[in-house]
């Protein structure tokens, strides 16, 4: 099983990679590229944390690369220790996507966000396929957790 962590983390941090190299070779800096009324592909750096946060912290890049090297860390000692498929599967999407973003910091200097969403004035802040991976590896987590141990385990034991 942990085989299989290893190939989701591999393919997580490929695909994200790859798209970044991607849509960088399509937008040009102050460009953007409407795929639905609602979507956009950007160009955006963030040498902050989530939504560009503290992102004028002087060497925040050695910062915010360590901080992920660190947590990486703990996620795949976290794997390492459980026995669940889905923890597996939740724990190797975040580290795969955690990874992805710490290759941008270590070689651009910043994370390379190209998603934009937005609905009239409402908007989230640009993201990238990383951070959809560790989002659904968060959300795996949290289902395994409070519905799937509470609920539906208990139900297969009776």
């Amino acid at each position: 099983m942990k085989k299989l962590c290893l190939i989701i983390i591999l393919v997580v941090v490929l695909t994200d990679q790859m798209s970044k190299l991607y849509i960088n070779s399509l937008i040009d800096e102050g460009e953007s590229i409407e795929i639905f009324s609602f979507i956009r592909l950007v160009e955006v750096w963030n040498s902050g944390m989530s939504f560009g946060m503290c992102s004028a912290l002087p060497r925040g890049d050695l910062f915010f690369s360590t901080l992920s090297i660190l947590i990486i860390s703990i996620l795949a000692y976290l794997v390492y220790k459980s026995n669940n498929k889905l923890t597996y599967f939740g724990f190797s999407l975040m580290i795969g996507g955690a990874i992805g973003n710490v290759v941008d910091r270590i070689y651009w200097g910043a994370v390379y966000d190209f998603i934009y969403f937005h609905i009239g004035n409402w908007y989230w802040p640009a993201f990238n396929l990383a951070d959809i991976y560790i989002t659904c590896g968060m959300f795996t987590l949290l289902y395994k957790w409070y519905i799937y141990d509470r609920f539906i385990s208990k139900q297969n034991e009776e």
